[in-house]
């Protein structure tokens, strides 16, 4: 797919684009990916000093769900495309978009 891509960057990209969250590459493994070598500084790069919050993915979506969810995602660059349709029975579904940063 990607045919001008090395090995190493589609190593990394394989490794950031997987889907379950726990499964990704970690951001200090990713820094130190053979790919990101010559863009790597260690005492260029700040830590945060508290995990992130992602418990808002632990949602259990099923399809109407996640469709409600592309949708929300969508009114972030296409504020027309909102309000989020509502469902067959008629209702709304929840607002339970997160900010951007979670922070525990």
């Amino acid at each position: 797919q990607f045919p001008n891509a090395s090995a190493e960057c589609l190593d990394l990209l394989r490794q950031m684009l997987q889907i379950h969250p726990r499964k990704r590459i970690t951001i200090e493994d990713a820094l130190k990916h053979p790919f990101m070598a010559q863009l790597h500084s260690e005492e260029d790069e700040p830590v945060c000093d508290r995990p992130f919050d992602f418990s808002f993915e632990d949602e259990k979506l099923h399809r109407i769900r996640l469709q409600e969810l592309i949708w929300e995602e969508v009114g972030d660059f296409r504020p027309a495309c909102l309000p989020v349709p509502p469902r067959k029975d008629g209702t709304r579904p929840p607002n339970r978009r997160p900010s951007r940063l979670h922070y525990i």
